[in-house]
């Protein structure tokens, strides 16, 4: 009789065991998720950094070739002698028969020079549209013994407006804006010298294109000299000159990370434009500058325009009411409006 003996004590693997091994496991799947997700972080970073980089390289070019072309409006006369008259709304000049320059105005309307904010005026984004300058860049009209062809009058605005994330992040995107109209002077004796025009945002938009997003800041700054525009001689023979200024307008323009306000970048360019400088103050400047404490009770330190306000909830700051204050931010709400919007505090 063959006897067969069975071992029942044969080990297994205990819940602890496997407990344990869960856990390591999750350990091991959550270095490599943090070791993948600061990858990604870092690789997101440095294609930001890379678009930033494009965007005001090619953004400072556009507003470079803007300001080049900034002209006043200018009619060019030719009858068919050939003998032709060139004449500037800034500029009107009388000449005798030997081409001598003997009488020369300066026309001192400001309606066709560049308007821009303020130097060293720094705009940030708010919740609302801001214009930094507006100028014209003019096409000449011609009245020639062949035809005639009516002037083209381009104002070009660059205007500063609250991203499409500008709530949390605080920033905005930069804008040309173009807009055109034809002008006729052929019923004025004085032709453009007596143009009127102004710029008129009601006027149809015909080109506008977002340059740089992301802005953190735009400043703008201009530099002036005298130039001699004439030499006027008079039939007794007294000579006096006519001065006029040249401009060199520069504009600063800084972007930011959306998620990491520690990276940031900055460009200029500056240009000697052909039309005179007009400055305003510029759009509404709202800026947080310190909390001083969060929660229901808390306060904080706001710039608004050139003023600054402590400000708690409840309060008001300008169209504004505070609602909420944060450890690195302020809850506002506009008026007619449930939708809260942060003002964030940047750097400087």
């Amino acid at each position: 009789m063959t006897c067969r003996i069975v071992n029942h004590h044969s080990r297994g693997v205990t819940l602890i065991e496997t407990m344990l091994a869960v856990i390591l496991l999750s350990l091991l799947f959550g270095a490599a998720n943090s070791v993948l997700s600061y990858s990604r972080r870092e690789t997101e970073k440095g294609f930001w950094i890379q678009q930033a980089i494009t965007q005001l390289r090619n953004g400072t070019r556009a507003i470079t070739d803007m300001l080049k072309k900034t002209s006043y409006p200018t009619t060019i006369v030719r009858d068919s002698g050939g003998n032709e008259t060139v004449t500037s709304f800034k500029e009107k000049r009388e000449y005798d028969i030997s081409g001598r320059l003997r009488k020369m105005e300066i026309n001192d309307s400001k309606s066709f020079d560049m308007h821009t904010i303020s130097d060293g005026n720094m705009i940030r984004p708010t919740f609302q549209e801001q214009t930094i300058m507006y100028f014209p860049a003019c096409e000449p009209e011609k009245d020639l013994d062949t035809g005639y062809t009516a002037g083209v009058l381009n104002w070009v605005e660059l205007v500063l407006r609250p991203g499409p994330d500008y709530s949390t992040s605080g920033l905005g995107s930069l804008f040309i804006v173009e807009r055109e109209k034809s002008y006729d002077t052929r019923g004025s004796t004085d032709r453009v010298y007596g143009l009127t025009d102004e710029f008129d945002r009601s006027m149809g938009v015909t080109r506008s294109r977002e340059i740089i997003s992301d802005v953190n800041a735009v400043e703008v700054n201009t530099f002036e000299i005298e130039e001699l525009r004439g030499l006027v001689v008079t039939k007794d023979g007294d000579k006096y000159p006519v001065t006029n200024k040249r401009i060199l307008v520069s504009v600063n323009i800084t972007v930011s990370h959306p998620k990491d306000n520690k990276i940031w970048l900055s460009d200029q360019c500056s240009v000697i434009n052909n039309v005179q400088v007009v400055k305003f103050a510029g759009g509404e400047y709202l800026e947080l500058l310190q909390v001083y404490s969060s929660g229901s009770g808390g306060s904080a330190l706001v710039k608004y325009n050139s003023n600054e306000l402590s400000v708690s909830v409840g309060s008001s700051i300008g169209t504004y009411r505070v609602t909420a204050i944060y450890p690195d931010s302020i809850g506002m709400k506009e008026p007619g409006s449930e939708v809260e919007r942060l003002l964030v505090k940047r750097p400087d």
